[in-house]
């Protein structure tokens, strides 16, 4: 038999997807305020080379980047951190229509899991309305996707910020 342990902690990650850079402005200081000051941060690539779901709340020039923030997450936290991201979306929001989309994940030395509202055969319910799904898995020293993970979450550029973060995991 098993014996319960608590696992150590992941990294918190950030997909942010924009459409003006005030909104983004506004929306990190938020972020810092809740999850503390963002770490490493990729570049930013417009969304529309992956998919156009997003134009019609956001526009047609929605933006995107990742980033790391603060230190050490807690692996239980991931739901409650979906529920504050949704909080500043919401607040933000102008006529209903979301200006900023924050999707946290949780990155560990073994994988990235992602947190959600939508349920689907591959997402497990945590807890609150939130799902967690299983995005990219490390594997033969890189992560790598899986069938149902996200084009941008595939693209080799994502995977190596990834990689990059998760040294400052493992030390």
């Amino acid at each position: 038999m098993g014996s319960e342990r608590v696992p150590p902690p992941g990294r918190l990650v950030m997909g942010v997807l924009y459409s003006q850079d005030d909104a983004l402005e506004e929306a990190e200081e938020r972020v810092a305020e809740i999850f503390g000051s963002p770490g490493q941060r990729t570049g930013t690539v417009p969304f529309q080379q992956y998919t156009g779901y997003y134009d019609r709340e956001m526009g047609h020039d929605v933006k995107r980047f990742f980033l790391s923030l603060g230190g050490s997450f807690q692996r239980g936290a991931l739901a409650e951190a979906k529920l504050a991201t949704n909080r500043i979306e919401r607040d933000m929001a102008l006529s209903g229509r979301r200006v900023v989309n924050l999707d946290p994940g949780l990155l560990t030395p073994e994988s990235l899991i992602l947190a959600t509202t939508k349920p689907y055969y591959h997402r497990i319910y945590l807890a609150k309305g939130i799902y967690a799904e299983l995005t990219l898995i490390f594997r033969k020293g890189s992560y790598e996707p899986l069938r149902w993970t996200y084009p941008d979450y595939r693209e080799e550029w994502t995977r190596r910020f990834f990689n990059d973060v998760r040294k400052g995991i493992l030390v």
